[in-house]
């Protein structure tokens, strides 16, 4: 049931899905693990009002809060607000990352498993990212996005420049190749930095804007280009420590656009509204000042001033 419950409970893991590959449970009993496992899906997309979710699920509103109580006795943080809106609060970093004894045992009970099945490709993306390879990214969607990462981490660790095939640009709307030299991940996989020759500096490249990947046998030029780029994507000498308290409204918006963020977080009790905290170090105030001017009243900069300073002569400077 997810990766909190894969790695706290492997045996209850292997008893409680060894019938389900083996097609042994009832169809009632099967269309509860669905509608559980459709409701995580959910409730880490956005926040969701009961009623919502009972029609997504296809239940009963009341079946839907036992649902609910389940998952937090699996382990899971649900959150609401004050419009009775739903979500999966991860205060940590969630990896589904599988040891090796614990991949031995769901390759055969996934082989028992008919290709056709909803649950297989997904099953067979989180086995195939074993913590022995690449953990899993919350942006891969399917096993070629995740020989791309696996690849991507070999040429880290060789030292090889790579060309990013295809890759699309939102910045310059364009569809190129790319010549890179990858230096590391972001936390969640979802983006690359890459120091790139042509231009001569380090850029941050989205996971899933790059179609394909050619590894080449050459190797990386600049090697002592610093690979310390922070979550929001951005370089910088030295790192600061920045702690803002946000709203439900801010906290939502950030983890949707920066993920990594997440493992920053926690939950702040008795502060409404800004009931959550983020406290992380970054290497440049350009990547979350951008962010936090463009929801200024559900943020508060508790520090450092000089992060403060640089909001105030950005407001200042402002005319039209």
């Amino acid at each position: 049931m997810e990766s909190h419950f894969f790695r706290k409970y492997p045996l209850i893991l292997s008893s409680y899905l060894c019938p389900f590959f083996q097609k042994k449970i009832p169809n009632t009993e099967q269309a509860k693990i669905e509608r559980v496992l459709r409701l995580i899906s959910l409730l880490k997309e956005r926040p969701r009002t009961v009623p919502q979710l009972a029609r997504a699920v296809n239940t009963s509103p009341r079946s839907l809060y036992r649902y609910l109580k389940l998952l937090e006795k699996l382990g899971y943080l649900l959150d609401h607000d004050d419009q009775n809106r739903y979500w999966i609060f991860e205060a940590e970093t969630s990896k589904i990352t599988f040891t090796l004894e614990e991949t031995a045992l769901l390759r055969p009970l996934l082989a028992g498993l008919k290709t056709s099945s909803p649950f297989y490709a997904s099953i067979e993306r989180k086995i195939y990212l074993t913590s022995e390879l690449v953990p899993l990214a919350a942006e891969l969607l399917d096993r070629h996005r995740a020989q791309i990462v696996t690849q991507l981490n070999e040429a880290i660790k060789a030292k090889l420049q790579v060309r990013l095939l295809r890759y699309h640009s939102s910045h310059s709307d364009t569809v190129t190749d790319r010549l890179v030299e990858p230096l590391s991940f972001t936390d969640d996989f979802s983006q690359l930095n890459a120091y790139e020759p042509q231009s001569q500096i380090v850029k941050t490249f989205k996971t899933s804007r790059i179609e394909d990947i050619e590894l080449l046998r050459q190797k990386q030029e600049n090697t002592s280009v610093s690979a310390e780029i922070d979550i929001f994507g951005w370089t910088g000498p030295e790192p600061i420590f920045v702690e803002l308290h946000l709203t439900s409204t801010a906290y939502q918006l950030l983890v949707e656009e920066y993920p990594a963020t997440r493992s920053y977080m926690e939950r702040l009790r008795n502060q409404e509204p800004f009931t959550f905290r983020l406290g992380v170090e970054i290497r440049d105030f350009r990547g979350l000042g951008r962010f936090i001017l463009g929801l200024h009243k559900h943020i508060q900069v508790m520090q450092p001033q000089g992060l403060k300073d640089y909001l105030n002569d950005i407001v200042a400077g402002m005319g039209y």
